[in-house]
């Protein structure tokens, strides 16, 4: 994850403003997931900030009290553990953050009135399914990772009505600890690169999901009430090693990298690796019909995560 600028932690007073904009309260701090939401471009129905990493997000009652101090419209939880692997090595760290959090914060919205805006995944389901899952499907999680975030969901439900979950799939970022960082480290070493080419799902960048967000609160805050859980992906679906592949097809445009091949492999294959759904394609026709909210292409998506990850690095590596 990459680290976000500095953002304001306190509204701006509007108690001579007739229509007064959305108070929205962004938690993770450090995500690249929060620093991609500050940077796409809201309407001037918002005003963000963000939760001050010197908040203790293990004490519920520093959490209780944040939201307190500053009564938020909304509340955008970016903290997720994505490390599916590593859930189940360290479950204390993973329940911590991908159950216990949300539903702190649900609490503290069901005290101040505030809505949560929680993150959820595909990994809920089992992949059993031939066709595009929709949000009433029944749950079948494989992994301790999708069981917390499972128990998380009906948490927030039972707890508080003012509440939206959205379910991704395969979320992809640039910078430090990425997907596309990583798939470029390899490519730039090694002449052969193995991904996982029998998993497949739908392709969501960080961006996409921050655009979603926004699209929400805006209609929420105009008084849309259709709360509840929504999946979110791009259009189209992929596995991990076309991901890959059009990563360093677009990368190659920056600089010349050693790979020459990439080599499909199962995710099987793969030692002390977590259970993973094979196939997992969310349907995203809810959102669509709920809030007008069309998907974009994955392609396009990730092309522009290549192209602000080289930004990012100067264009240091680039060959022309």
């Amino acid at each position: 994850m990459t680290k976000s600028h500095s953002k304001a932690t306190s509204f701006e007073d509007e108690s001579d403003n007739r229509f007064p904009r959305a108070r929205v309260l962004v938690v993770g701090e450090d995500t690249s997931l929060a620093a991609a939401f500050f940077e796409v471009n809201a309407s001037g129905g918002q005003q963000r900030i963000v939760l001050p990493s010197s908040v203790d997000l293990a004490d519920d009652r520093e959490i209780f009290e944040a939201v307190r101090m500053r009564r938020p419209d909304f509340v955008f939880n970016c903290m997720v553990e994505s490390g599916v692997d590593h859930a189940e090595t360290d479950s204390v760290k993973c329940r911590q953050i991908n159950h216990d959090l949300p539903v702190n914060l649900a609490i503290a919205c069901r005290e101040f009135d505030a809505t949560l805006i929680q993150l959820s995944t595909d990994y809920i389901f089992d992949g059993q399914k031939d066709i595009a899952y929709f949000e009433d499907d029944a749950p079948n999680p494989l992994n301790l990772y999708g069981q917390t975030r499972l128990e998380a969901e009906r948490a927030i439900e039972s707890l508080l009505d003012r509440h939206i979950i959205l379910r991704v799939s395969h979320l992809f970022a640039h910078g430090s600890n990425s997907f596309v960082k990583n798939v470029l480290d390899r490519a730039r070493v090694e002449s052969e690169l193995p991904m996982i080419q029998d998993e497949r799902g739908c392709p969501t960048s960080i961006f996409d999901i921050s655009r979603v967000v926004s699209a929400v609160i805006d209609q929420l805050h105009a008084g849309a009430g259709a709360y509840g859980i929504y999946h979110v992906g791009c259009q189209g679906d992929a596995s991990w090693m076309e991901l890959g592949e059009c990563i360093i097809a677009h990368a190659s445009q920056f600089e010349e990298l050693v790979v020459k091949q990439i080599i499909g492999i199962s995710g099987q294959s793969i030692k002390d690796r977590a259970e993973r759904p094979r196939r997992l394609v969310l349907s995203t026709r809810k959102l669509l019909y709920t809030f007008g909210i069309k998907p974009r292409l994955w392609r396009q998506e990730l092309a522009e995560t290549v192209e602000r990850h080289y930004a990012q690095e100067g264009v240091k590596h680039a060959a022309v």
